[in-house]
């Protein structure tokens, strides 16, 4: 008895637990438990109000942190909880008493116990020195409306928050319809003084011909000098709602390691299609929906993305009713990509690598790496709002027709000269992907 009784003062002694709780608004709660290499799994149990206790056994750790998170519990600013963590140890168990705890009004996540944050931004400003600032018409690789710009009417900060905000060309007293039809766009002029970013597609200088228009619309896109190699991302940010707005929170890799897309990877956190309404066969996909995918492969021809894509439907509502948290936890055997806690994609890391999967021919490029290659380097975050292009399937039912034609020479135009319907769905900056913090951490 004396040495059982040894070992557990022992044990109380070396794993003094803290426990870090969180509310996030309206209804999430969130506990956190820092690591220690001898646990193996640890056990919550929250019962809030009174009400029937929620239980959850969390088996594995993200950066050196057990996590428990329900984003929506009925609670709300101002209840209380009651709650118990169980540790199982190696030699062990350690259970902790009954705690009380008042939840209080969101405040944004403290850093992590036990991370190596690489980058955190609050958006107190915009600090343009954190960022590369797209500055180019080139369109994308689906095609895209816009020309992005790094102008403070596209890009701000206000009251905490970065705004990516969409806006007519035409807005911009320089650019009337006749010239948007028959002028010629230099990008360097939105550039705030600093370069085109990208000239392919006549990306830096553009010239309207053929009865096609000028890109329609400005916008904004940004990429972070940081840069990590597994961890997290963590974004909470509210996505626009209107029709043709394209919204992204993704990642490109910062050395393209093994080689031109999409055979250096890519990491979509978060993409959707803002209509309001949008069906393709039996599936509604608009602004319900979001959507996660990993583009690999040996060249555009052969991009396995298919294989990791995942979707989720809101249930309720939409995705642009408020703030939501995404949040990619990423090794070198696993990729995750959550909402709010639900999750969108879950990869695992083929056990014959994403060659193998992939089923090529030919020769490796990711020979060299490791068995998660193309996922084995560092990736960089970006977000940004693209307008309309082929990510906007032409076969699919939307509120308002899709106004331009795949193959036409006139896709802008087209586009443009129905802005009396999608224009009308812009309203200011609910049109805006709003950003509410970036957090980058190292594993």
């Amino acid at each position: 008895m004396l040495e059982i009784a040894g070992l557990l003062l022992a044990l109380a002694s070396a794993f003094a637990l803290e426990t870090q709780v969180i509310f996030e608004e309206p209804n999430g709660v969130r506990l956190l438990v820092a690591d220690d290499p001898s646990i193996k799994a640890v056990k919550f149990e929250v019962q809030p109000n009174g009400q029937q206790l929620v239980e959850d056994i969390v088996e594995y750790r993200v950066d050196g942190v057990w996590e428990f998170y329900k984003p929506e519990m009925e609670v709300q600013s101002g209840d209380d909880i009651r709650y118990r963590v169980t540790v199982y140890h190696e030699e062990g168990t350690e259970l902790t008493e009954w705690k009380f705890y008042k939840l209080t009004s969101f405040e944004r996540p403290v850093r992590s116990m036990k991370r190596a944050v690489v980058f955190r931004d609050d958006f107190h400003s915009f600090n343009k020195g954190s960022y590369k600032i797209e500055c180019s018409a080139w369109g994308g690789g689906n095609h895209e409306f816009q020309v992005y710009v790094n102008e403070p009417s596209n890009l701000y900060a206000r009251g905490g928050h970065f705004y990516l905000k969409p806006t007519l060309t035409t807005d911009d007293p320089r650019y009337d319809d006749n010239r948007l039809y028959h002028g010629q766009m230099k990008v360097t002029d939105f550039c705030g003084g600093g370069p085109c970013t990208q000239s392919a597609n006549w990306g830096c200088d553009r010239t309207a011909v053929n009865g096609n228009v000028l890109n329609p619309i400005k916008s904004g896109k940004v990429t972070t000098n940081a840069a990590i190699r597994y961890g997290t991302v963590t974004v909470r940010a509210r996505i626009p709602e209107g029709d043709w707005l394209w919204p992204a929170i993704w990642m490109l890799p910062r050395d393209w390691k093994y080689g031109g897309w999409p055979r250096s990877g890519e990491i979509d956190l978060m993409e959707a299609r803002c209509n309001s309404y949008m069906k393709c066969g039996s599936n509604l996909e608009g602004v319900q929906e979001v959507a996660s995918t990993l583009h690999w492969g040996p060249d555009a021809g052969q991009n396995r993305f298919y294989k990791t894509h995942g979707e989720l439907d809101k249930g309720s509502g939409d995705w642009a009713d408020g703030f939501h948290t995404y949040k990619l936890e990423w090794d070198a055997n696993h990729i995750r990509v959550t909402v709010d806690g639900r999750q969108i994609l879950y990869v695992s890391t083929p056990g014959n690598s994403y060659w193998g999967w992939g089923g090529f021919g030919g020769s490796n490029p990711w020979a060299g790496g490791g068995r998660d290659a193309p996922f084995d380097q560092y990736f960089q975050l970006i977000l940004n709002v693209a307008v309309g292009g082929q990510y906007f399937p032409q076969g699919c039912a939307y509120n308002h027709p899709r106004p331009w034609h795949d193959g036409s020479p006139r896709q802008e135009a087209e586009f443009y000269e129905k802005k009396s319907e999608w224009l009308s769905t812009w309203h200011g900056e609910r049109a805006a992907m709003v950003i509410d913090y970036v957090e980058m951490v190292q594993a």
